[in-house]
């Protein structure tokens, strides 16, 4: 797999990422030094093996591959551990430092034992560089987000989080670069609603990141962007009121039908208004774009009969998608039929729908999903 890209975020920390446009993976490599001639080299989160080639090239040519000296994963899951067991071949003197939960499922990779570093054996759960430095990691346990064994790791000295899935997200930004902006905002509270499993983990997680002093001013995740400066809190605070998992499913299970009402009754507008031949037309054109995300909606007989996300969430990110290309005009009609559509099914309008937009969401997101399955 080609163009994966190095940043240097810091003196010494570096963002290692595959650019892909959808649901990118992002790995970090932080360089310490210990005194004027050893660094210590940690790696954490690495890329998947997919890409195995293209980011041990991008890690020679920042210190040599031979140099890691700790690679670290937040939780089990393939997109950063099946690299795991070919780095530590290449890199003779790394071991490996993951939660015991963790290492219950990557031992089945046939990592060598011995070269294995449980964070709970570490006093006071920090990773301390030398004993007469207070420069150390501080693992700061995020239980069910979205992994019972997962880890953030915060790094006092830079003030920087790594956070694993934790406030991690679909790249829904337009703008270039690795810093996160009000847009991405759309593609995290979709990640968490799909892969967090409750509420009440979330905010467990986040009151655990809220405790940190001084308050983190750069988060590292493992999908999407680097969130830093005010964007930091903000985004803290939204995902604390944001219902996610089960939650979501218990609450909108009720209102399932009436959302899939909504959908056909807009569905019928759209095919009125346009022709049924330039909606379908349009919906496969959406459907076809490249994505490592789960569908949004199904589609049988020309009929929307399943909704796969949070229904809200859904139909904003279908009604941007739809609108695209259109004139402002028709994008204003839509928007006024859908909010009259909502309040038709005694629905809460989603907020996104209640104020006109000079273009459309969707012009200023990346289409993240595939989102139709016809």
């Amino acid at each position: 797999m080609a163009d994966i890209r190095s940043y240097e975020i810091v003196e010494g920390l570096y963002l290692i990422k595959n650019p892909q446009l959808f649901f990118n993976f992002n790995s970090y490599l932080l360089s310490c030094p210990l005194d004027q001639n050893i660094k210590l080299n940690i790696l954490f989160d690495p890329l998947p093996l997919r890409c195995f080639k293209d980011f041990v090239k991008a890690i020679d040519d920042l210190i040599g591959i031979e140099n890691i000296d700790i690679i670290y994963t937040n939780h089990q899951d393939p997109d950063l551990t099946s690299s795991v067991p070919a780095l530590l071949d290449l890199s003779k003197k790394a071991f490996y430092l993951t939660s015991q939960d963790t290492w219950r499922l990557t031992s089945g990779y046939n990592i060598d034992p011995d070269r294995f570093q449980p964070i709970e054996i570490l006093p006071n759960r920090k990773l301390k560089f030398s004993k007469d430095s207070d420069d150390c990691l501080q693992f700061i346990p995020t239980p069910f987000c979205h992994f019972r064994g997962a880890y953030a790791v915060y790094y006092p000295k830079l003030k920087v989080l790594f956070t694993g899935d934790l406030l991690g997200g679909a790249s829904t930004k337009k703008s270039e670069g690795i810093y996160a902006d009000e847009d991405s905002w759309i593609g995290i509270k979709l990640f968490h609603e799909v892969y967090m499993p409750t509420k009440e983990a979330l905010r467990l997680a986040i009151d655990q990141i809220g405790r940190l002093a001084p308050i983190p001013e750069l988060i590292l995740p493992q999908h999407g962007d680097i969130i830093k400066g005010d964007l930091v809190i903000e985004f803290l605070k939204r995902l604390n009121e944001i219902d996610v998992g089960l939650d979501y499913i218990k609450k909108e299970e009720r209102e399932k039908e009436l959302y899939i009402r909504v959908f056909n009754d807009m569905l019928d507008y759209a095919k009125s208004k346009y022709g049924e031949k330039a909606v379908i037309e349009k919906l496969n054109n959406i459907s076809i774009q490249m994505s490592n995300y789960p569908e949004i909606i199904k589609i049988e007989n020309g009929v929307i009969s399943e909704v796969y996300i949070p229904p809200a969430t859904a139909f904003v990110l279908i009604y941007d998608l739809f609108c695209q290309h259109l004139s402002e005009k028709d994008k204003e009609d839509i928007r006024l039929q859908s909010i009259a559509t909502f309040k038709k099914y005694n629905l809460s309008v989603p907020e996104e729908l209640l104020y006109k937009r000079s273009s459309s969401l969707v012009d200023k997101l990346r289409i993240i999903f595939n989102p139709i399955r016809i």
